[in-house]
């Protein structure tokens, strides 16, 4: 079930974080997400996913941040579960747009994203380390 992140839920939550990302959100940055939109999925006995977001209720904006589902989990519609809720939260708030970027070596997250009705805006690349996002959007029906 999708539900609210709580601080209890941040342990676990964290060690998604590690094992999805090579440069997992420090524990400041967990904590900080709590006080916006931040989701978890609970199958009942743990955490096993999560999406974290920004609100911007003043322009009508919310921004995807991250997903992330426990390597153990993958592949149960977890993500597309943590999607579909926070895109309906979103609704319900007045959110009108948005918006996400994601790797473009990041296949499944870019069908993920596509099947939800996000579109490709633009790619971008950063010159540090060569990584290439791709920046979609959505726009939500009134």
């Amino acid at each position: 079930m999708v539900r609210q992140a709580e601080a209890d839920d941040l342990e676990r939550v964290a060690e998604i974080e590690r094992l999805s990302f090579p440069n997992p959100w420090t524990p400041y940055y967990l904590e900080n997400a709590l006080k916006d939109f931040f989701l978890v999925y609970d199958d009942g006995q743990r955490v096993q996913g999560y999406l974290a977001a920004t609100c911007r209720d003043e322009d009508y904006k919310a921004t995807i941040l991250k997903v992330a589902v426990h390597p153990e989990a993958r592949g149960r519609g977890i993500a597309s579960e943590l999607v579909r809720e926070a895109l309906e939260a979103f609704h319900r708030r007045g959110i009108k747009n948005v918006d996400l970027d994601v790797k473009i070596i990041s296949a499944g997250a870019v069908h993920l994203y596509e099947k939800f009705g996000f579109r490709i805006q633009r790619m971008v690349t950063v010159d540090v380390d060569d990584t290439s996002f791709l920046v979609m959007k959505k726009e939500l029906e009134p």
